[in-house]
Formats: structure tokens, sequence, C-alpha cells
């Protein structure tokens, strides 16, 4: 009962002590941050989303000014209207002109004419020649109406919607109608139009007239949010008032009337930050003051108890898990010591089961990817192999087979590591079946530096970064060569794979650096060697992927600590 007494009475010293010393001055430093919040976030997020929405509204209206500008020249040429007239699709002086005077703005719309009844006879996009737009009404009749260039968002219920909005100018022959001439903004478009001109962490939206949308960016895309913003306002309520967390502005384009809405999370402004770094610092600096004031007070009697554990605890960091404390007294701290104890014991037992199922762990892991081969490699070989054997009854067919099996010899061989001399004539065998595969696709060519031959690697090791050159750097159809070289750095020897071919797509490659899971069938070789080299030399011997000598193709490179078998040591 007396323990009891004087652990619930040191308990709520404690308590009520550290609560009462930094609890309040801590609630004061909140409230003040919270109030200069508020007077700064209005002013901050309108400066911000008004030069954001400056910048894509002009950029908007520059386009479009510059869109109705080829559609003028279009209904101006000489021979345009004639051609529509005559229902021609396939005149190249068209064609050449069209492409000409759309030139600078081919990655920014898309460019179409169309004759009087509405049919596409001529296209700078994907539209197919022969589809219809009716001219009774839509934008075709408002183009005719007006006699000048007019905008229209395109509605999914329209024929051959093929992008969210367009442009459209009336051409005359002799008085008469003879087609349009119908520029085409689509999603691609507006995003090379809007990207850099907001930030990351803000969503665009592009409305017609009507407030129906036109384009969204991929935050906003699924989120009917233009209906919501058109219910806003019909209801008078500010756009604001719609989300707790976000912030919404919004300018027209006077040209077209479109709206082009800008929503951002609610800022905070630089010097507002700045000021709360400072009002928490020095918040944080009384608290320290007044806790060490109040904690010399009530723990002298746990000081040195509380030192020598520190210490204890500090010696396990460094992994030291022998460290024991003396157990003198049935207090907490003594409770505490005896718990430590038993801890640095079972931490020493975890440890020691945690290391060998690591190391059988690896052991199993490397075992596995080191008897992975290719299946499709192997099919492919043995389907040579086969229609070799039954059509042309070449020598081919033997080398094939003797090279597969020096190859499967060495991939069933007990040994994890071999010298680089095994693992180059193993390489050999390979690329001599390749080569018969694909005669002429690519030449070879193997540079070892002087005295690196005895050097051991993973066995297995080179074959996969030149089967991935040779499967995926040639796989447009084009010609290249590989090299594979090697080369001494101290300590260190640097085995590259280098071809210039069309290169690894940067998704794939950034995939890899990532180390997320490979795409189905891609690339995986490349994962296995890495994982390999990794569980032998650790994180930092994995592949890396410098930039190749010429400009093209693929370069992986691989440095390894030099080693080598010591005298009478098995292979």
């Amino acid at each position: 009962m007396k323990s009891l007494s004087f652990r619930s009475s040191f308990q709520k010293k404690l308590m009520g002590a550290f609560l009462t010393v930094g609890i309040l001055p801590l609630l004061v430093c909140v409230l003040l941050i919270l109030n200069l919040f508020r007077l700064s976030l209005t002013g901050s997020a309108a400066s911000v989303a008004e030069n954001q929405l400056s910048a894509m509204t002009g950029s908007f209206e520059e386009l479009l000014t510059a869109c109705g500008g080829v559609l003028e020249d279009l209904g101006e040429h000489s021979g345009v209207g004639g051609a529509l007239t005559s229902g021609e699709s396939r005149n190249t002086r068209i064609y050449s002109a069209l492409y000409e005077i759309a030139a600078p703005l081919l990655r920014s719309a898309d460019f179409s004419l169309y004759d009087g009844d509405g049919t596409l006879l001529y296209t700078t996009g994907n539209g197919a020649v022969g589809e219809v737009l009716p001219v009774n009404w839509g934008i075709l009749a408002a183009a005719r109406e007006k006699g000048r260039v007019v905008y229209r968002a395109v509605s999914p219920y329209d024929p051959y919607p093929r992008s969210r909005m367009e442009l459209a100018r009336v051409i005359l022959e002799d008085g008469e109608v003879a087609g349009y001439a119908v520029a085409e903004l689509g999603e691609d478009h507006f995003v090379r139009l809007l990207e850099g001109k907001y930030t990351a962490d803000s969503d665009v939206l592009v409305l017609d007239p009507y407030w129906d949308q036109v384009y969204a960016s991929r935050g906003i895309q699924d989120e009917g949010l233009a209906g919501r913003l058109r219910s806003c306002l019909l209801n008078g309520r500010s756009l604001d008032q719609m989300e707790a967390d976000k912030s919404y502005s919004l300018m027209r384009e006077e040209n077209s009337g479109f709206t082009v809405v800008l929503r951002q999370p609610l800022p905070l402004a630089g010097w507002v930050t700045q000021l709360f770094y400072l009002a928490a610092a020095v918040a944080l600096l009384l608290c320290l003051g007044l806790c060490f004031y109040a904690s010399m007070r009530f723990s002298r009697q746990l000081f040195q108890p509380i030192r020598s554990l520190n210490s204890a605890m500090a010696a396990v960091e460094k992994g030291d898990l022998d460290v024991q404390m003396e157990v003198s007294g049935t207090d907490e701290i003594s409770q505490l010591s005896g718990r430590f104890n038993r801890m640095t014991q079972r931490l020493r037992t975890n440890l020691e089961d945690s290391i060998r199922q690591q190391q059988e762990l690896g052991d199993a892991q490397i075992r596995m990817m080191q008897a992975q081969l290719n299946p499709h490699f192997l099919y492919n070989t043995l389907d040579t192999l086969k229609w070799l054997g039954k059509i042309n009854r070449v020598p081919e067919v033997a080398t094939i087979s003797a090279d597969l099996a020096d190859i499967l010899r060495s991939s069933i061989s007990g040994g994890e590591f071999v010298e680089l001399r095994e693992e180059m004539v193993l390489l050999e065998r390979y690329v001599e079946i390749q080569k018969i595969r694909f005669p002429g696709k690519f030449e070879y060519e193997a540079v070892i530096g002087e005295g690196l031959m005895d050097v051991l690697v993973p066995k297995l090791m080179l074959q996969p970064l030149v089967e991935n050159a040779i499967i995926h750097g040639f796989e447009d159809g084009s010609r290249g060569r590989i090299r594979v070289s090697a080369r001494q750095n101290g300590e260190e020897v640097i085995l590259t794979v280098e071809d210039d071919g069309c290169g690894m797509p940067r998704e794939s490659l950034e995939r890899f650096l990532a180390r997320e899971a490979p795409e189905s069938g891609r690339h995986f070789g490349l994962y296995n060697v890495d994982a390999i080299l990794r569980l032998h030399y650790g994180a930092e011997h994995g592949l890396t992927f410098p930039p190749p000598a010429g400009g093209k193709g693929t370069c992986i490179r691989v440095i390894l600590p030099i080693s080598r078998r010591e005298e009478g040591e098995a292979r």
C-alpha cells in the first residue's frame, strides 16, 4: 500500500506540473498563429490565383487568336474554296496549304476542312475522312450565320466528338458556302497549353459560356465539379463555400466566353510561415525552460538511476546487447531495470534467429533467381532447333545445341560465383545462338581489361543484361551494336553493357530505379540481376544507368569489389 501510494502521488505531481507548464504556453502560441493565419489567408490566396489565372487565360487567349488567324487564312486561300466545292479529298496541294498555314500550331490544335455538306475532306488530326458534322445546327450552322470565327464546346452527344472544343469559320466561293474550316482543341492540347502555369497541388477547369465542362486537369476529372460549381452560383453561394480546404478563382476569356477556373489548397503566406516558426520556437524554448525547472525539482531522486539506464540504452544503440543493469530495489526504476535486462536478453536471442533466417532467405532467393532462365529464350531456341533440323539440315543445329547445353550446364552448376573468363565464355555461347536466330541484327564486341579474367562475379550476371539489349534494345527492328567491357578502378571492377538501340523507355527506367515490381514480361532479367547484386554486395552495388557514350541506346553499369579465388580453392 505504501509503494502504491508513493507511485500514485509521484505520477500526479509530474502530470500536473508538466501539463501546467507545457500545455498552457503552447495553447497561447497556437491561438496566436491561427489568428495570424486568418489575417493573411485571403490576400495570399488571391495574389497567387490571380498570377496563375492571368498566365493561363493569356495563353488560352493567344492560342484562340492564333487558331482564328489560321482559320481566316484558310478561308482566304485561293484554292481551298474550289477544292471543297468539287469534293476533292486527296488534293496534295490543298493538304500542303493546310499544313503550311497551320504549321506553327500543329501541336496546339487540329485543323480540318469540311465541304458545304459538313463532310470531312482534309485534317491534320486523327479524324477519318468522310465523317459528317451537321450543318443545320451546331458549330457549322453558327459559323455560317455569324460569318466569322465562332467558338463552341463539343457535346458528348455530338457525332464524332473528337475534341472538347471547336472553332469554325465559313469558307465562301463566289458568294456561296463552299465549306468550313474547323480547329479542334482536345485534352492533350489543353495539357500542353496549361502545363507549367499552375502549381502541382492546384487543379484547373475550363468551362464554356454555359458552365459546362470543356477540360479538367487529372485531379478533378471524375468529380463532377462543373455541375457543382454551376449549382453553387445559381444558389447565390460563394465558390469558396464548396470545400473547406480549397479556394476557387476564375477568369473569363472575352473572345470565346469560356472561363478558366483554378482550384487551390488554402495557402499559407511565407511571412506567416516565418512567424509560425518564430512563435513556435519561442513557445518551445519557454516550455523547455519551465519543464527543466519542474523536472529538477521532482526528479532528483531519479537522476542517477535514469542516467545509468540512459548509458545502458546508449550502449544497446551501438550494438552492445551484453550490457546489464544492476537491480537493487523494488521501485519503478528497479522494475524498469529488470525489464531492460530481460529485453536485452530477448533481443540477443531474436537477433541471432533473425540473422540465421535472413541468411537462409538470402541464399534461397539467390539460388531461385540464378535458376531462372528466360522461358521465351528456351522456347524460341528449341523451336529454332526443330525447324532448322527439319527443313535446312544445316550445321547451325549442332552449334545451337552445343551452346545451349553449355548454358544449361552452367545454370545448374552448384557455385554461386564464377571467374569472369567463365562468364564471358557462357556469354559468347549465348550471343552465338542469338546471332543464328537474328542474323545481321546486331554486332557484338567484348573488351576486358588486362588481369581481370580471374575476378569472381555472380554466375549468369551478364547474360540477362545482353539479352535485354538484344530483345528490347532492337525491338523496333533496327540493327546495332552491343559492347561488353570490363575495366579496373582501384579495388573495384566496372562492368558495362552498352547498346546503340532504341533505348529503355523513361517509364520503365523510372519504375526500375524506384525498385517497383517489373512490368509483365519486360526487363525481368534486369530485376533478377539487380536483386542478386544487392543481396551479395549491398544496396549500393545494384544496377546503374549512365548516359550511353553515343547518346543513343542503353548503358548498364555494374561496379563490384575485386575478389579472386584463394589458391587451391575449389571451382
